[in-house]
């Protein structure tokens, strides 16, 4: 047995996992957790990490630091990504972890995060094979992985964070058209950017992870409590986007919030991430999309057993 465990610090949520890992694509959970914390809340306005967001997030920490006390674990990996990267005071968070969690946090580059999202999809995924479009969003960026037969060819890492965009765009409530419209161009103008990376991808199977997308996942099934079994691997299709869409538009945060799919927490970020997924499938033609559950946390537990195995 290889009990490993990986903390995945987002600049929106915090994640723990603790895993039998028995291959490179193979392992069974023991324990899974989750907080939203919003450790990247007024980033973009003041370019540092406020104090207390940084407190929200030591908090959940040594809360993981307590569970996983409960268990045999061998190594661990915590990871930071975005925020505590783009933050100017990033570094003097992560030493104020160590000193109050003894948590060593590696920050990773939005490169090394697409590579490590890719392992953890890729153990998610029925269909493993042929050309994929993996798009992991986060609070403070976005990842888009080209593969081929679980061999990446191309990762990128783009500005498009729901949390950057929620503070940027979504002022009014409910969500103002021209707010939709200024945040619908400035997400297209990235993708088109991207473009020349991205090159041929509409014949790809386009693959979406993590909390927006997980989200719609269960809005479009109107799940009362998550169930990841409902979750991975469901096929969503763009037009149940597009109408999921056109009613979160029209509801207030205090609608949002009675919707029992929706977790608490997301119902701000839910229009830019949902305005996301949109314009990368009209930008690329895509009328569907799966929907995997494993990401970033996955991949950082499998990272860690291949490292351990790799003599």
């Amino acid at each position: 047995m290889s009990i490993l465990a990986g903390i995945d610090i987002g600049t929106n949520t915090v994640r723990l996992l603790i895993a039998d890992v028995k291959g490179k694509y193979s392992f069974k959970e023991i324990r899974s957790e989750r907080r939203i914390t919003r450790l990247g809340e007024g980033l973009i306005e003041n370019g540092r990490l406020m104090p207390s967001a940084e407190e929200r997030t030591i908090f959940v920490l040594k809360e993981f630091g307590e569970i996983l006390k409960g268990y045999p674990v061998e190594a661990l990996t915590a990871v930071a990504t975005s925020a505590v990267r783009e933050a100017e005071n990033g570094r003097k968070f992560v030493d104020k972890i160590k000193v109050e969690t003894d948590f060593d946090v590696e920050v990773i580059s939005g490169e090394e995060e697409a590579g490590r999202t890719f392992l953890g999809v890729v153990a998610g995924l029925n269909n493993k094979n042929g050309s994929l479009l993996i798009m992991d969003i986060g609070g403070g960026s976005t990842e888009f992985i080209v593969s081929k037969n679980a061999e990446v060819l191309e990762s990128i890492s783009t500005g498009l964070g729901v949390v950057k965009l929620t503070e940027r765009f979504v002022k009014s409530d409910p969500v103002s058209e021209a707010e939709i419209k200024e945040l619908n161009q400035t997400i297209k103008d990235e993708l088109k950017n991207q473009n020349n990376r991205l090159n041929g991808v509409n014949n790809a199977t386009f693959v979406g992870t993590a909390g927006t997308i997980t989200t719609l996942a269960a809005i479009d099934q109107n799940l009362t409590l998550y169930n990841p079994l409902r979750i991975n691997n469901y096929i969503l299709k763009k037009k149940a986007v597009d109408r999921i869409f056109d009613n979160l538009k029209s509801m207030t945060i205090e609608e949002r919030l009675n919707m029992p799919a929706l977790e608490k927490g997301r119902e701000d970020l839910i229009i830019a991430g949902t305005a996301i997924v949109l314009s990368v499938m009209e930008e690329f033609g895509f009328r569907e999309m799966t929907v995997c559950d494993y990401g970033l946390r996955e991949g950082i537990v499998i990272d860690l057993y291949n490292k351990r195995h790799s003599n």
